[in-house]
């Protein structure tokens, strides 16, 4: 492996240890309750190092935003010929059945991620934020592909419309998680209610952008 992959390798070594130290010790004690100078000295870096990789420490709890924006993002730009945004967006969604063990052990957990975003104010903001800036870089990608003019509000529009229903969907698998059903019935009633959304908009957003 050349030098610049070990440094790359070595940067995300350090940056997932340092997530991973931080979310042990907000279940352990709570997110007001643990300093960056805590976190630093658990994971065995120095609190310069944690604010290189995290520039606040909200950012700390939102470690795995961007891979959410990058997804959200691939299923735009990277979808194959002939595939719709919607349609990228229906797998997209569809695939949110994997994650039914992750939520599994998230709920089981003291202090998961939406008890500790849920009992802060700082971090309902940065929740807000990171979804904020997640739709306007859709609409981004949208407008690009569209070729639409700036003040155009439709890549806005269908933007807003596809995270929401995006993230609605998500809710609505953690509540049926956290309701005890087994994982077939969870995920039967999860593709249904993906068939559900994506036929009802299909009608308005199935040929945006023009291909």
């Amino acid at each position: 492996m050349r030098a610049g992959g070990l440094r790359e390798l070595k940067k995300t070594q350090t940056r997932q240890l340092i997530a991973d130290t931080a979310a042990s010790l907000f279940r352990a004690q709570g997110y007001d309750e643990v300093t960056v100078d805590e976190i630093a000295a658990a994971a065995q870096v120095s609190k310069k190092t944690v604010f290189n990789h995290f520039p606040t420490k909200e950012d700390l709890v939102f470690y795995r935003a961007d891979e959410r924006e990058a997804m959200s993002l691939a299923a735009v730009r990277e979808r194959p010929p002939g595939v719709s945004i919607l349609d990228s967006f229906r797998q997209l969604c569809s695939a949110q059945a994997r994650l039914i063990p992750g939520i599994r052990r998230d709920l089981a957990r003291p202090r998961g991620f939406y008890d500790l975003v849920n009992g802060n104010p700082s971090l309902q903001r940065k929740m807000y934020e990171v979804n904020a800036h997640l739709m306007s870089t859709l609409a981004e990608a949208l407008a690009s592909e569209a070729g639409a003019e700036a003040d155009d509000p439709i890549p806005s529009i269908v933007a807003s419309t596809l995270i929401g229903a995006q993230r609605t969907l998500y809710r609505r698998l953690r509540e049926r998680v956290a309701s005890g059903d087994d994982d077939e019935t969870i995920e039967s009633a999860h593709q249904r209610d993906v068939r559900r959304v994506f036929d009802r908009l299909r009608d308005g957003l199935g040929d945006y952008p023009p291909q």
